[in-house]
């Protein structure tokens, strides 16, 4: 006799293991459909040129097996977080290693002499967040989309009083950059 899964179309006729991975699966799935875009923002902001792509592909990997040992603990978005940055830094720290990716890195990080007046707000955040480092970037992403520095800190491993001086530091920075 077969077993019915989480969802009624789904038939196993095998063991309860096999209905458990499917379960799993769908869960993954539907957690990752609904960061994807935040999984791609990560990616193409540590990633130089077309390597985004893969970098992204590593991210939803290192996602995936680290799944099971998520416990909810934490909300989903914290841990797709946690795992997509240390991926990205993981990535980032081999591609510093060689130093003609290093310069375009560094090159690509470099404000332009155009005038922000008149771009759109997407362009003036991008080109902001390009101009910090890392852990600030990382930062002002998570603050624009909406986390609180407890969660903010939780995923990077920071104070929640550090995570507000440096959310401080980029309001003012941006301002006097900007308006």
């Amino acid at each position: 006799m077969g077993r019915l899964c989480k969802f009624a179309s789904f038939w196993l006729t095998n063991s309860s293991q096999e209905c458990a991975l499917q379960n799993m699966a769908e869960d993954f799935e539907d957690s990752i459909h609904v960061h994807l875009g935040r999984i791609r923002h990560i990616a193409r902001r540590y990633a130089a040129g077309g390597s985004a792509e893969d970098l992204a592909q590593e991210i939803l990997i290192r996602l995936w097996q680290s799944y099971p040992r998520f416990r909810g603990e934490a909300k989903v978005e914290t841990w797709i977080y946690r795992v997509a940055l240390n991926t990205a830094m993981t990535y980032l720290k081999g591609t510093i290693r060689n130093r003609r990716l290093h310069a375009a890195i560094v090159a690509k990080s470099m404000p332009t002499e155009a005038s922000p007046v008149g771009a759109e707000t997407d362009d003036l955040v991008a080109k902001f967040s390009s101009s910090l480092g890392d852990i600030d970037a990382s930062v002002l992403m998570m603050y624009l989309d909406g986390l609180s520095a407890d969660a903010i800190s939780e995923v990077l491993g920071i104070s929640a009083n550090a995570i507000n001086v440096r959310i401080n530091w980029m309001k003012q920075k941006f301002v006097e950059t900007y308006v």
